[in-house]
């Protein structure tokens, strides 16, 4: 497993962050230009976002990856059926134990996968966002 980190730190986590990044294992890339998102995304197994909501989400799940987000309310638009998995507390122990119990339990990672790639990628298309946009108009 790797961990690829991109974006802001907090200050008061830079030092020992810093100190757990090893360019093999944890990887940090301090900022990603809009577009080169997807590929990032696309490199990936998982997904976790334990902040807040963002656009990225609704880009990762129109991806088919699966994902762990922070809960807020009015974002469970990105559960199409079982591609996420909502954290409470975004604590680092909830976060390890939950990736834990998809390493363990592969069949859980595979019916997320399978509903992230089969309802994702329609959901969150831009084309079918779009063509339903039009059709609404009319």
């Amino acid at each position: 497993m790797k961990l690829l980190v991109f974006g802001p730190v907090a200050d008061e986590l830079k030092e020992r962050f810093n100190a757990l990044v090893d360019g093999r294992k944890i990887q940090y890339v301090p900022y990603v230009e809009g577009k080169d998102t997807y590929s990032y995304f696309a490199s990936a197994d998982l997904l976790v976002f334990p902040g807040r909501h963002s656009v990225f989400w609704e880009q990762a799940a129109g991806q088919g990856i699966p994902m762990l987000c922070k809960e807020w309310a009015g974002t469970k638009h990105v559960d199409l059926g079982g591609n996420v998995r909502f954290l409470k507390h975004d604590s680092t122990e909830e976060i390890q134990g939950e990736i834990k119990r998809l390493l363990d339990n592969p069949e859980e990672y595979r019916f997320m996968k399978s509903v992230a790639e089969r309802e994702g990628m329609k959901t969150f298309s831009y084309r079918n966002i779009a063509r339903q946009s039009i059709e609404d108009y009319e």
